[in-house]
């Protein structure tokens, strides 16, 4: 016999919901165009969600090239480790 919570279904998680009830942790902050959000070597303590706009990821190798690794668009997340 199943217990009743291994029946139930999980709901779908709803960034918008998360967001709008804004509490300690949690902020919403507006980014320029070209800003870096944080830098490669940073320590990884956040999780960003973009609400709106692109978010191109960039590496730079010890001789100083760039290469974009990624572009994330509105509704995803990045910035975990």
């Amino acid at each position: 016999m199943k217990s009743m919570a291994a029946t139930k279904k999980l709901g779908q998680f709803e960034p918008k919901t998360f967001l709008s009830t804004i509490n300690k942790g949690r902020k919403i902050t507006v980014v320029r165009k070209k800003e870096a959000i944080f830098a490669q070597g940073d320590s990884a303590d956040a999780v960003f969600y973009i609400q709106k706009g692109k978010v191109k990821l960039t590496v730079v190798s010890t001789s100083g090239k760039e290469a974009t690794i990624g572009v994330l668009n509105d509704g995803d997340f990045f910035g975990e480790s």
